[in-house]
């Protein structure tokens, strides 16, 4: 049976997993709290170190996001560090929480398997200068409501000409078959006429 915690159980418990290392993602999981209410317990406790250079007593955990604070990219902090990538990845959704970017570390974990897709989707659309909210609004509007109906009215029209290729391969085999029998009749034809001839004389 789950053991119900009060708020204040819930934040202790949360400042004693994040000095064990645990990620946000992690945490949220034992406490059942949403990463916006782990990010803000988490900013109180460490979050406001404003130095530029690294302390290297800190865990690598701070040491990231200490270099991620100051614009470093996450290749470079996981080569600085020697941290993998999943590590690196778990850390970079954290800085992004602690930053009340919590919105983006959920999606980017909903999404990351199909991230170039996105990043191929925003590519195109910076390519064709389509960044603007109404352009965006518009790409939204066709992937939620148009998008489906253009797929049904595709399906449609793909069996509509699967079922018309049907139709025309039998009317060439009735064609040709109606050819046939007009070439035997015009032989009957000229048979007949050839003993009405023979007759005639």
């Amino acid at each position: 049976m789950q053991m119900i915690l009060n708020k204040k159980e819930k934040e202790a418990l949360v400042v004693k997993l994040h000095q064990e290392n645990k990620t946000i993602r992690q945490i949220a999981e034992i406490v059942h709290m949403s990463f916006k209410d782990i990010g803000a317990i988490i900013r109180r406790i460490d979050g406001r170190a404003n130095d530029n250079d690294i302390d290297f007593n800190k865990s690598k955990a701070t040491q990231a996001l200490h270099l991620f604070k100051n614009g470093k990219k996450p290749i470079e902090v996981a080569i600085v560090l020697d941290i993998s990538a999943s590590g690196i990845e778990d850390i970079l959704q954290e800085y992004w929480v602690l930053n009340h970017l919590d919105e983006l570390a959920l999606v980017y974990y909903e999404i990351r398997n199909d991230l170039d897709l996105f990043l191929k989707l925003f590519h195109v659309m910076k390519k064709n200068k389509l960044i603007n909210q109404k352009d965006i609004q518009t790409a939204l509007r066709y992937a939620a409501f148009d998008l489906p109906s253009f797929e049904s009215k595709i399906r449609k029209l793909t069996s509509d000409v699967i079922e018309l290729e049907y139709r025309k391969k039998d009317l060439n085999n009735t064609i040709k078959l109606q050819s046939a029998q007009l070439s035997d009749l015009g032989q009957v034809i000229v048979r007949y006429q050839g003993a009405i001839d023979n007759k005639k004389e």
